[in-house]
């Protein structure tokens, strides 16, 4: 491989490598959007069990003591299974955003063990490069020595005849 070969193919592989890590500043950037996510969905869950279990405290002392019509019983029922309803959606949407958090981070993972990877294979490169350039001037150095050692034999035996 020449050294342009190689200078050019390294180029390449230190721009794979600038891919790699904007892809892993990207994901990371995800997961702490699934993790903001993911605390918002926790609370808006907690909060509203905690308005849930309020509310259904004020109902049932609404109803203590006192002969209540059958409607009212009902009423306020529809009213506790409604809380209930919303307590498992608003569940089902933070289990949601946990498994998109679990996705983000797998993905997070697997763009920083790329970018490692080009990392070591651009640093390999690097490495196969400069072995190049040294061969090289070796090369040329050797080459440059025996056409001096050349001209001086020649100019050593006199001129040609």
């Amino acid at each position: 491989m020449t050294v342009d070969a190689s200078s050019r193919l390294a180029a390449l592989r230190r721009a794979r490598e600038q891919r790699a890590l904007e892809a892993a500043v990207v994901e990371a950037g995800l997961v702490r959007r699934a993790e903001q996510q993911v605390e918002e969905a926790a609370c808006a869950a907690r909060l509203h069990v905690d308005e849930a279990r309020a509310k259904e405290r004020e109902l049932v002392r609404s109803l203590a003591g006192r002969a209540v019509p059958q409607a009212t019983i009902v009423r306020i029922q529809t009213e506790l299974d409604r809380a209930a309803i919303e307590t498992a959606r608003l569940r089902s949407a933070l289990a949601q955003t946990q498994t998109n958090l679990l996705e983000r981070q797998n993905a997070r993972a697997e763009a920083g063990a790329k970018f490692r990877l080009s990392q070591r294979a651009a640093a390999k490169l690097d490495l196969v490069c400069k072995q190049e350039t040294a061969r090289s001037v070796r090369w040329h150095l050797a080459l440059d020595e025996t056409e001096d050692e050349d001209w001086t034999a020649a100019m050593m035996s006199g001129p040609p005849r």
